[in-house]
C-alpha cells in the first residue's frame, strides 16, 4: 500500500479490534472502530467553523514536514510493517458548524496499527489521554529501531509573569505490548511491594484492590463490578466476583509489572493526575521500594501517562488471568 486510497480501504475493512459489552444475559454489542475512520492530513482538519482550533498544530506539522495521513515503520522490530495513521474516527460531534444547530465531528485520531503477521493487526490509540486535542506524531528512525515523538503544539499559560508560550515533546517506544514513554536512563529500584486500588464511579466501574510483593505473593480483594469476561475464560459465566483471594503471581506477569514500573522511573512521576471527567474511574498506585520508601500516585480519570495506563491495564487484567483461590 503506497497511496492514501489504498490505506483508506485497508483501514475501513479491518476486523480488528472487536469490542464486546454485556448488556444482558444473552446480548452482546460489537463495535468496529475503523468502519467510519477517515484518513486526514493534519492540514485538512477543520473541526470548528468559527475558528481554526488546530492552527498551532498545523504550524508544528508544517515545520516538521508531517504532510501525510499515514506513515510506515516497524516499531516492534518483528520484521512486519506497521502503520501510523492520522484521521477522523467520527467518534464525537460538536455544535460547531457553520449553520445554526449544525454538528460537525470534533474527533482527532492517531493510531498505530501493529502488524504481527498472518493477518493479525492490533490497534493502539495514541490520543487516548486527550481524545480530541490535536498533536503531531513524528517517526524517529535509529540504529536500534524506531520510536514516535508526539509534538504537542504551543499553548498559552497565564502566570505571574504574564502570558508565556510553551510546548511539549513526548517520545514513545513500543514496549510491554503498547507505546510508553521512552526512557534512555533506566534505573533499577528494589521494589518490595506494589498496591493497586481501583475506585468505583457513577457508571459502575470495577472496584478492587490488588497487591503483589517481591516474592510474587498476590492478594485480590474484589469489591464491586468485577465481571468475568468470556475473552478470559470460555467456561465461566459473566458473574460479578466478590471476596478476598490469594495467588502466586505467574513469572510472566510478575516480570512484566515489576519491569515496566522500573522502566518508567516511577519516583519521578507526578503524585497526582486529574481529568475532571464525571463518570471516569480513579486509581491509586502505591509502590514500596528501597527499604521502605513509598511512592503514591493518584490518577482520577486514568490519564496520567502512557506508561501508567499500561500498568493500570495490567492490574485490571490480573483479576482474571491468575489462579486466585
Amino acid at each position: 500500500m503506497n497511496s492514501e486510497k489504498e490505506v483508506q480501504a485497508f483501514v475501513n475493512q479491518l476486523k480488528h479490534p472487536f469490542y464486546e459489552q454485556k448488556i444482558s444475559d444473552d446480548s452482546i454489542r460489537i463495535y468496529r472502530k475503523f468502519e467510519e475512520f477517515e484518513l486526514k492530513k493534519i492540514s485538512e482538519f477543520k473541526r470548528d467553523c468559527r475558528f481554526d482550533e488546530d492552527t498551532l498544530t498545523k504550524k508544528v506539522a508544517d515545520s516538521l514536514k508531517i504532510n501525510k495521513s499515514f506513515y510506515k515503520s516497524d516499531f516492534d522490530n518483528n520484521g512486519f510493517t506497521d502503520l501510523l495513521i492520522i484521521g477522523d474516527g467520527h467518534n464525537c460531534m460538536a455544535m460547531a458548524g457553520c449553520e445554526d444547530g449544525e454538528y460537525i465531528s470534533c474527533d482527532f485520531g492517531v493510531y498505530s496499527l501493529m502488524n504481527f503477521g498472518k493477518d493479525s493487526i492490533n490497534s493502539i490509540d495514541l490520543n487516548f489521554i486527550t481524545k480530541t486535542l490535536s498533536f503531531v506524531p513524528k517517526i524517529i528512525e535509529t540504529k536500534n529501531g524506531s520510536f514516535i515523538e508526539l509534538h504537542k503544539p504551543l499553548d498559552y499559560k497565564i502566570g505571574d509573569e504574564g502570558k508565556n508560550t510553551f510546548g511539549r515533546v513526548i517520545p514513545l517506544i513500543y514496549k510491554y505490548g503498547t507505546f510508553i514513554e521512552r526512557n534512555e536512563k533506566k534505573i533499577e529500584y528494589d521494589i518490595e511491594k506494589i498496591e493497586f486500588i481501583a475506585n468505583g464511579c457513577m457508571a459502575g466501574c470495577p472496584e478492587f484492590i490488588i497487591s503483589i510483593d517481591k516474592n510474587k505473593n498476590g492478594k485480590f480483594n474484589a469489591l464491586n463490578y468485577n465481571w468475568f469476561d468470556k475473552n478470559f475464560s470460555y467456561d465461566l459465566e459473566p458473574n460479578d466476583v466478590n471476596g478476598e483471594y490469594k495467588a502466586q503471581i505467574s513469572d510472566k506477569h510478575f516480570k512484566e509489572i515489576y519491569g515496566i514500573i522500573n522502566y518508567l522511573n516511577f519516583p519521578n512521576l507526578d503524585n497526582s493526575y486529574y481529568s475532571g471527567a464525571i463518570h471516569s474511574s480513579s486509581v491509586i498506585l502505591k509502590i514500596t521500594y528501597n527499604n521502605g520508601e513509598i511512592k503514591t500516585i493518584k490518577d482520577d480519570g486514568l490519564i496520567g501517562t502512557y506508561g501508567l495506563k499500561r500498568v493500570y491495564d495490567m492490574f485490571y487484567d490480573l483479576r482474571f488471568n491468575q489462579e486466585w483461590n
